[in-house]
């Protein structure tokens, strides 16, 4: 494959690559300013670890930094299609990792292996890219991979619509499948732009780094938010058996994990036989930073999809408000009929 034809197989639109989307943050100090912030985040926070605890193979296959990125990105090549028309390819997908920095090519190739086997992808018809050359083939997202992507996006939207009233207008909007492609492409977008929430909320990025290492740390908060409530200090922490069951990962992993965290000052290990793992103020704030920055993105990218959704339902209307052109046929031996 020439220079050409990688960039055409990876990048989406020239005019969409310019963009930097500077706005993208510009909503997070307003957002933290709001007096049900709080329980927002908490919200979003128990949503995402019911989705976590009930699909165990998902979480295999999409639940760290770089599979959730690789879900959107595919989801993305397949709502914006390149100059010619292509669509979701591996070979898109892999360059387009390779390019964003998610994992190597050979790597991203092994994980569409596991995402076909595991029911989030398969291959498409040939008839169905609009590619000039019939050799490519796609691959189509099931339903099963969008069913996953648009509970994550309802239970983002319903925790940002405590703060704003657009997550209501998303909640509904997501019931249309149009406007969730729509959706997509904004934040597919964003994503290739280079806007990252880790870059807003450096503290949990070791997290983020771990096979469920976010959800341990929503684990921790969790439970700290619940004693809290409950006006008891003893039930804040979590045993490192308790994080490994609740994560699916072993005690081993969890047990390096913490270690690292407690080093950076994000978690407090209590003296015991189990161990109890404290959250410490440090971890709190890195994971409302995490949140603040993702409401933010979701409500630039959100906007722009209602905007790109009436701007097509305005287009659609225009034109069958356009009366037919119709022309009058030509009379043997003479020119066109142009009387009124």
């Amino acid at each position: 494959m020439d220079e050409n034809q990688r960039s055409s197989a990876g990048a989406p639109g020239e005019a969409d690559s310019a963009a930097t989307f500077d706005d993208a943050f510009m909503h997070m100090a307003a957002l933290r300013q709001q007096p049900g912030f709080v329980m927002a985040v908490d919200q979003a926070m128990r949503g995402l670890l019911g989705m976590y605890r009930g699909h165990l193979l998902p979480n295999r296959i999409l639940n760290d930094r770089g599979r959730l990125a690789l879900a959107l990105c595919t989801l993305y090549l397949h709502h914006e299609p390149d100059r010619n028309g292509v669509g979701l390819t591996v070979t898109r997908l892999t360059n387009l990792c390779q390019d964003t920095g998610i994992c190597s090519r050979g790597r991203a190739k092994a994980m569409i292996l596991l995402m076909r086997w595991a029911g989030f992808l398969e291959v498409g018809r040939t008839s169905d890219i609009r590619a000039p050359s019939g050799r490519t083939r796609p691959l189509v997202p099931t339903q099963r991979l969008v069913d996953e992507q648009t509970r994550r996006w309802l239970i983002l939207s319903g925790a940002l619509a405590r703060l704003d009233p657009l997550g209501g207008l998303l909640l509904t909007g997501l019931e249309n499948p149009g406007f969730f492609g729509a959706l997509i492409r904004q934040l597919g977008r964003r994503y290739v732009a280079g806007i990252r929430l880790l870059d807003t909320a450096p503290a949990i990025a070791l997290f983020a780094d771990r096979d469920g290492g976010l959800m341990m740390a929503f684990l921790l908060a969790k439970a700290a938010n619940d004693a809290l409530a409950a006006g008891s200090e003893a039930s804040a922490t979590v045993s490192i058996s308790a994080l490994a069951r609740g994560c699916n990962v072993s005690r081993a992993h969890v047990l390096k994990l913490v270690r690292e965290a407690e080093a950076e000052g994000l978690l407090r290990r209590l003296p015991g036989p189990e161990g109890g793992i404290l959250a410490t103020s440090a971890l709190h704030a890195g994971i409302e930073d995490f949140f603040a920055a993702a409401f933010s993105v979701l409500m630039c990218s959100g906007r722009d999809a209602l905007a790109e959704m009436e701007a097509r339902t305005q287009q659609e209307a225009d034109t069958i408000a356009r009366p037919p052109l119709i022309t009058t046929p030509l009379r043997p031996n003479c020119g066109p009929d142009i009387r009124p």
